[in-house]
């Protein structure tokens, strides 16, 4: 097991410096106060923006860390993807909690890696894939969606992946599959980001493979109430390494302390 994060950062006062749009989404940067705290950060972690009376939320929102860049003269910014509609603008005041969690561990080495995501799920997965090129990676990317005007950045992902296959929910398993099973690929790396169903059909097609596999284990684009462990929205029962969670072992972990980033087998006993 993953040892516990600890203490979650404390709130950071942010500016809203530059709105981008990307179909449906908005892709948001912040300017953040500068720290090693953003110097660590990793695709996979995550951002809480409380609820502002203000927008007419009470509940606080559960984002993707999209990037971070620190630059010497610019300062440092951190990335946030939205729908459309979210009312944040150029110059605006916001507070936020974060980086939250784990992310996804880079390899040392080049490591043919696939990455499977979901229409907003893949917002990590678009600076994982930057990061794991700059390690002379080989990477693969199987993107799905309900709607076709609903993958992400689809532009950044083929300029910078070694290929792009879309399909749907319905059809991944099969894509999935046939990818892992290419002998031109050789994956050794497999990452999924998106509803426990795509993750879990995932982790069982890399794990059945022997591969090495890490998945998000919480998806804030489905009810996630909190990001900081308190509310246990995100709880999963796991094993000890059956994956089942039906032993005498067997524990629960609050996915976005534990993770958000577990290994793919944790996710195996988790319900529907």
């Amino acid at each position: 097991m993953l040892p516990a994060t600890g203490a979650p950062e404390p709130v950071v006062d942010a500016v809203v410096a530059l709105v981008r749009a990307s179909g449906p989404y908005d892709i948001v940067s912040l300017a953040v106060p500068g720290g090693p705290v953003w110097d660590r950060a990793r695709p996979g972690q995550l951002l809480v923006l409380p609820g502002a009376a203000t927008r007419g939320e009470v509940l606080p929102r559960v984002l993707w860390l999209a990037g971070v860049r620190v630059e010497p003269v610019h300062g440092t910014t951190a990335e946030v993807v939205l729908p459309v509609g979210h009312g944040l603008v150029v110059g605006a005041g916001v507070r936020l909690l974060g980086p939250l969690g784990r992310g996804f561990p880079l390899p040392a080495g080049p490591t043919p890696t696939l990455l499977i995501g979901h229409e907003g799920s893949v917002v990590p997965l678009r600076w994982l894939v930057a990061l794991l090129r700059e390690r002379d990676c080989p990477v693969h990317t199987v993107l799905s969606a309900d709607d076709p005007d609903h993958h992400l950045d689809l532009g950044l992902l083929r300029r910078q992946a070694t290929s792009v296959v879309l399909t749907d929910p319905q059809e991944l398993p099969a894509v999935v599959a046939a990818r892992l099973d290419d002998p031109d690929l050789e994956v050794a790396l497999v990452v999924a980001t998106g509803p426990l169903t795509l993750v879990r059909e995932v982790a069982a097609l890399a794990l059945a493979r022997g591969l090495t596999t890490r998945v998000a284990a919480v998806d804030p684009g489905a009810p996630v109430v909190c990001g900081t462990g308190l509310c246990g929205q995100c709880d999963l029962v796991v094993g000890n390494g059956d994956g089942g969670g039906t032993t005498a072992a067997a524990r629960t972990v609050r996915a976005c302390l534990d993770g958000p980033v577990v290994p793919g087998e944790w996710v195996l006993g988790a319900p529907r």
